[in-house]
C-alpha cells in the first residue's frame, strides 16, 4: 500500500534544482494495457484514488517504441517501428544537463557500459524500451551513456541519497506487463516498484507517474486510439474530489510539463508549440 505520511525521511541530493511545481520527477512505464483493462485492477484503481487520475491520456502510436522517443523528444523522429533506431539532435538529458538538473534512466536487466543491441542475452531488456540509447547524442559519449544503468543502481542511490532529479524507469519485460499483463504489472507495483521509492515520497516535491506506452489494442477507434492508464502521485498533486483530470494528454505532454517547471529550453520539436503539459491547476504550491 502506498503511503506518503512517515517520519523516515531521505536526504536525497544537496544539489537539487528547484521547480515551479516538483524538485524531482519519476516517471515509470509499463506496457500494453487498455485503459479499460487497467481500471479493473483493484491496486491501479488505489492508487488512482491517492493521486490525479489522467483518464483522457492517450499513447501516441503503435508499437512501443515510438512512444519511449516521444517522452523525451516530444516527437517520434521518424521512429514508427521497434527496429533498432539511431536519432539525432537533442533530447530531454539535453535540456536538464544544461540547466544543471541530474536525470537517469533505471533499466531492468540492462546489461550496461552503453549497451546498444536490441535485447539482453535473457531477453528480458529490450532496446525499444530505452529511449535514452536510440539518441546519437547520448549513445556516443561514455560520459552521458553512464546515466543509463541497471535498475538495481536505484536502491544503492536511495540508500545514499543520491537520487537524480528526474528518474525513467524501465521495468523488465516480463514486470512491466509487456509478455505478461496489466495485473502482473500491477503486483509488481505493489509488491516492489512502490516499497523500493516509497521514501522518495515523503519529500512534498517529488511527482511520480505510472504510465504505459500503448494500449493492447493495435486497432483503436480513432475516437479512443491508444487510451491508456496514466496517474500522477506525490504529496504535491493536487487532489481534487474526484481525484480526476479528464483533458486531453499524451505521451508528448512530458516534455514540455518538465520543461515549464524547470524554465528549460525548447526541443523545437513540437514541444513548445504543438505538445498539452500537465495542468498547472494539478499541482499544490508547496514552498518546503
Amino acid at each position: 500500500m502506498l503511503i506518503i505520511n512517515s517520519l523516515f525521511l531521505v536526504n536525497t541530493s544537496s544539489q537539487l534544482v528547484k521547480g515551479i511545481h516538483f524538485d524531482r520527477i519519476i516517471t515509470i512505464v509499463l506496457g500494453n494495457s487498455n485503459y479499460e483493462e487497467s481500471m479493473k485492477d483493484p491496486y491501479l484503481v488505489y492508487l488512482a484514488s491517492q493521486g490525479i487520475l489522467l483518464s483522457n491520456y492517450h499513447a501516441i502510436w503503435h508499437p512501443s517504441q515510438p512512444n519511449y522517443i516521444a517522452m523525451i523528444r516530444s516527437s517520434k523522429s521518424g521512429v514508427l517501428t521497434d527496429f533498432n533506431q539511431d536519432v539525432e539532435g537533442a533530447s530531454l538529458p539535453d535540456l536538464l544537463e544544461d540547466k544543471g538538473i541530474s536525470w537517469k534512466a533505471y533499466m531492468e536487466n540492462y546489461p550496461g557500459y552503453g549497451f546498444s543491441d536490441s535485447q539482453s542475452f535473457d531477453k528480458l531488456y529490450v532496446r525499444m524500451h530505452n529511449p535514452f540509447i536510440s539518441m546519437n547524442q547520448i549513445r556516443t559519449n561514455s560520459s552521458r551513456y553512464i546515466y543509463i544503468v541497471n535498475a538495481d543502481t536505484l536502491k544503492k542511490d536511495i540508500e545514499d541519497g543520491t537520487v537524480p532529479q528526474y528518474v525513467f524507469y524501465s521495468p523488465n519485460v516480463i514486470n512491466s506487463g509487456h509478455e505478461t499483463n496489466a495485473n502482473f504489472a500491477s503486483k509488481y507495483l505493489n509488491n516492489t516498484f512502490i516499497p523500493l521509492i516509497e521514501p522518495l515520497l515523503i519529500n512534498s516535491r517529488t511527482l511520480l507517474v505510472i504510465t504505459f506506452d500503448e494500449s493492447s489494442a493495435y486497432f483503436d477507434s480513432l475516437t479512443n486510439y491508444n487510451h491508456i492508464y496514466t496517474v500522477l502521485l506525490g504529496p504535491n498533486v493536487l487532489k481534487s474530489l474526484k481525484h480526476e483530470d479528464s483533458d486531453r494528454y499524451d505521451h508528448y505532454s512530458f516534455v514540455p510539463t518538465i520543461e515549464q517547471n524547470w524554465n528549460l529550453s525548447t526541443l523545437g520539436s513540437g514541444d513548445d508549440t504543438e505538445s498539452t503539459p500537465f495542468g498547472d491547476g494539478l499541482f499544490l504550491d508547496v514552498s518546503s
